[in-house]
């Protein structure tokens, strides 16, 4: 029988000594404070399976509703309902399988079919739980080669009376060459910008998963605050969700529809752009259909494991999933 989530398992194991007892008073502090909603997150924790799966890869799981996520605005109670809301969506809707993959390692959603003579290996993958935790819990990274050049961190979230996908980050890879390994991307991908890809990319993936819109975070409620303050941190979201047609609501954040891939109307571009653009098209076409497939075959491996059981006159395992809000 398998053991049950608990405070401890948000422990780090490398911790020893005056470290652990310090981050154990910590963790124990918060539960305490917020005795209420930390039963509630346990509760979810131990409804699935998923969870003790990203656990060994993401054990600060745990601490997710005592620190700033997603937003600002958001408030304990806020961050638990965020969350709930994620992992039941990706329960509900047959994607745990491909998400405990991908907190244990980047899973390769699509190869992007690039321009010749400007490299391969161009792909799209998927990171859970771990990198970028604050700022959501799927992540879409494009790579070349071995080279991270950008991604993008969302959430399923409630908004209003509905289902979106929030945008915590949209960020290239600081350091020597990340500019020079953006404008070659930009090339290889048939004249698109690495983040033009991953925001249509994500568009898509909301729609496929039941979202209407986009939830993006504006500039004034990213939860990089410290990095901020200290200057670390120069990208102007708001101007970057304007330019992709995004509308700002008042409290600071942004909307923008997730919606399908459109027909490309070629008589729109001027014609010696066509050849490129219906190269673009195509190149995206490709993609969003692969990452489709991808979420496909989670949610058959997800069928198959429940039926197997059923099969041989056992029981099928089932998740104890509740409403806990």
């Amino acid at each position: 029988m398998q053991a049950s989530i608990s405070l401890c398992s948000g422990l780090r194991t490398e911790l020893r000594g005056f470290k652990l007892l310090r981050e154990s008073f910590k963790l124990v502090s918060r539960a305490v404070l917020f005795r209420r909603q930390t039963a509630h997150w346990l509760a979810l924790l131990n409804s699935d399976p998923l969870f003790a799966q990203m656990l060994p890869s993401c054990p600060r799981l745990i601490n997710k509703i005592y620190r700033q996520y997603l937003s600002t605005r958001l408030g304990c109670d806020e961050r638990l309902d965020a969350l709930q809301t994620h992992y039941r969506t990706v329960i509900e809707r047959g994607l745990a399988p491909l998400v405990a993959r991908a907190a244990a390692a980047p899973v390769t959603m699509c190869q992007l079919q690039v321009k010749d003579g400007e490299g391969e290996n161009y792909r799209i993958e998927l990171r859970a739980g771990g990198v970028l935790s604050r700022e959501g819990e799927l992540i879409f990274q494009l790579m070349h080669e071995d080279r991270l050049l950008y991604s993008v961190a969302c959430s399923f979230v409630r908004d209003g009376a509905g289902k979106a996908l929030g945008v915590g980050c949209l960020q290239g890879t600081p350091g020597p060459g990340a500019q020079d390994g953006v404008r070659a991307a930009t090339r290889a991908l048939h004249g698109m910008r690495p983040k033009n890809l991953l925001m249509r990319v994500v568009r898509q993936f909301g729609h496929e998963q039941g979202c209407s819109h986009l939830l993006l975070v504006g500039n004034a409620n990213r939860v990089v605050t410290t990095s901020m303050r200290k200057g670390k941190v120069h990208a102007d979201y708001d101007t970057l969700w304007r330019e992709l047609g995004a509308r700002c609501h008042a409290d600071g954040d942004f909307r923008l529809a997730c919606e399908a891939l459109p027909a490309l109307d070629v008589t729109e571009i001027a014609s010696k752009k066509r050849s490129e653009a219906k190269k673009r098209h195509e190149m995206i076409k490709v993609a969003v259909a692969d990452i489709d497939a991808q979420v496909r075959r989670s949610q058959r491996a997800l069928t198959a494991l429940r039926l197997a059981p059923s099969a041989a006159g056992i029981a099928p395992p089932t998740s104890h999933l509740r409403r806990t809000a």
